[in-house]
């Protein structure tokens, strides 16, 4: 099973397509938030709901398994800055996550915070580490292993 997970895409909706268009085999598309446009432009995203989403119909957060992992997946922006990673991990295991996904930071984060391994793709729109935009892909094998790649626009 094969996921691909972007973020912060702040209405570049060209990126968001590009990905689409590079990811043609994918089993899921997830969107961290702060889209920043209608949502029913890529029915094929399941979208969380950002600090700069204006539908209020769009989740905060989701638990999602995939092939028997699950996932916490939300924006980042509920938690507080200096503890955002742990307190994001502790969820995740308080809903029984091995893994988490999260975005908001506009930075590629990948670290395991007490047995839960977080990922933040980055942006679409911009990064503040200064490296280029891109996005994930977490391939899910049908015992379990994950494997996750970042690729770049």
């Amino acid at each position: 099973m094969k996921l691909v997970v972007m973020s912060d895409s702040h209405g570049y909706n060209e990126n968001v397509r590009e990905v689409l268009k590079k990811e043609k085999k994918a089993d899921y598309y997830i969107h961290l938030g702060d889209l920043c446009c209608d949502s029913r432009l890529f029915p094929q995203l399941i979208v969380i709901r950002g600090n700069n989403d204006y539908d209020h119909d769009l989740p905060l957060q989701l638990v999602s398994e995939f092939n028997g992992v699950r996932f916490y997946i939300c924006h980042g922006h509920r938690f507080m800055f200096y503890s955002r990673e742990k307190d994001i991990a502790a969820e995740a295991r308080r809903n029984g996550c091995a893994y988490a996904l999260f975005g908001h930071s506009h930075e590629f984060y990948d670290n395991v915070i007490d047995g839960v391994r977080l990922l933040n793709p980055g942006s679409l729109m911009y990064n503040r580490s200064g490296d280029d935009i891109g996005y994930l892909t977490i391939e899910i094998s049908d015992d379990g292993e994950v494997t996750v790649r970042k690729k770049y626009l």
